[in-house]
């Protein structure tokens, strides 16, 4: 059985080796995977001079007029809409993809102890592995959010449930979803709560990057990665019975692992 600490020492211990290629992969993929935003000025028509307060009073007799109020109604709604569907698109087909592409490289450079190589923070867009991995992706929050409409707390178990999704598609990106989704929650069974605990067990160190200026989480983002993959690592090896000693580098098309869920 895990212990925090084991996680995080071993974690500690491996990320001397490629903390700051870590620290770059982190960056860039929390820029892909993070939605931006935006504020108007603040206007005010108080104070002015009279033409100006004048002007002012005409412009609030224009948006008066109920025609006028529709129009510019109908034209923000489509202008939330296509926001929406921009997000959306954003969300599934570079996101989520890139947030995969995180897990393999953290994965792997815990696995080898050394840099794993910052390609791999876009190995999952390869032509073979990008629709598998955007449709498993896709399922997951679909199945996340659609299990949050009964209820929070229902959201929140399947959330850990399928908390080990992209970290098995990092590894196996040609694998079906149905054994993607099996396998997490074979991995994360009995797991959840204590998976919960690990992660507030950051959040010391969230609020020290809050007191920064928020530049300080972008540091311990590494590390916090570092022991996520570390968690994969050894259930990987208690659930899957894969161990890491002696393993070889993943097999870039899955088939080490389809041959081991198949003995299985």
């Amino acid at each position: 059985m895990w212990t925090r600490a084991e996680l995080k020492d071993r974690a500690k211990a491996g990320l001397k080796q490629y903390y700051w290629y870590g620290l770059l992969v982190a960056f860039v993929a929390g820029i892909l995977g993070a939605g931006g935003s935006t504020s108007l000025p603040n206007l005010s028509l108080r104070g002015g001079t009279t033409s100006q307060t004048r002007a002012g009073a005409e412009v609030l007799d224009f948006f008066q007029d109920p025609y006028i109020n529709l129009g510019i109604t109908l034209f923000a709604v489509c202008i939330a809409l296509v926001v929406f569907l921009a997000v959306i698109c954003l969300s599934v087909f570079l996101s989520g993809v890139v947030a995969v592409g995180k897990c393999r490289y953290f994965t792997m450079s815990t696995l080898f102890q050394q840099n794993a190589g910052f390609e791999e923070l876009f190995a999952c867009f390869k032509k073979g592995r990008y629709w598998n991995v955007v449709k498993i992706q896709f399922l997951r929050g679909l199945y996340e959010f659609l299990w949050s409409l009964l209820l929070i707390i229902p959201g929140i178990i399947k959330h850990y449930e399928y908390y080990m999704v992209p970290y098995l598609t990092a590894e196996y990106p040609q694998m079906d979803q149905k054994e993607i989704f099996r396998l997490s929650k074979e991995m994360m069974d009995g797991n959840k709560f204590a998976v919960w605990v690990l992660e507030l067990s950051f959040i010391g160190w969230d609020l020290l990057g809050i007191l920064l200026c928020c530049i300080g989480s972008l540091f311990i983002q590494p590390y916090k990665e570092a022991t996520y993959a570390e968690l994969y690592l050894k259930l990987r090896q208690e659930r899957l019975g894969i161990f890491r000693e002696g393993t070889h580098e993943p097999d870039r098309d899955g088939a080490v692992f389809t041959q081991q869920a198949e003995a299985d």
